[in-house]
């Protein structure tokens, strides 16, 4: 980061609006006149103009194949939807009338 705009609160030179971690002896924050800060910079700089850059790949539609569903599976499905019923009759309280497997 070289511009200070763009620094979080916290690392500006007014600080972070509380007093009690302030120091006037310590000056950490980001300075652009810093040398390390310019190397740092420079570094970074100079391992992006070297990295390629890569566009994201195309994405194509394609098609996915479902496999028919299990008669079996039906089954068992409208088996406990007609257990659910029944013991709904015994249970005033339990609420399966509402409910319907495989949106039936």
């Amino acid at each position: 980061i070289m511009d200070y705009a763009s620094l979080p609160h916290f690392c500006r030179r007014e600080g972070s609006g509380s007093s009690r971690h302030y120091n006037a002896e310590v000056d950490d924050c980001f300075s652009l006149d810093h040398s390390f800060h310019q190397q740092m910079y420079s570094y970074i700089k100079q391992q992006s103009l070297g990295s390629q850059l890569t566009m994201p790949a195309p994405q194509g539609s394609f098609h996915v194949r479902f496999p028919e569903p299990d008669p079996e599976g039906s089954m068992i499905a409208e088996t406990i939807e007609s257990e659910l019923h029944r013991l709904e009759g015994q249970n005033s309280h339990c609420n399966a009338g509402s409910l319907k497997i495989n949106g039936e």
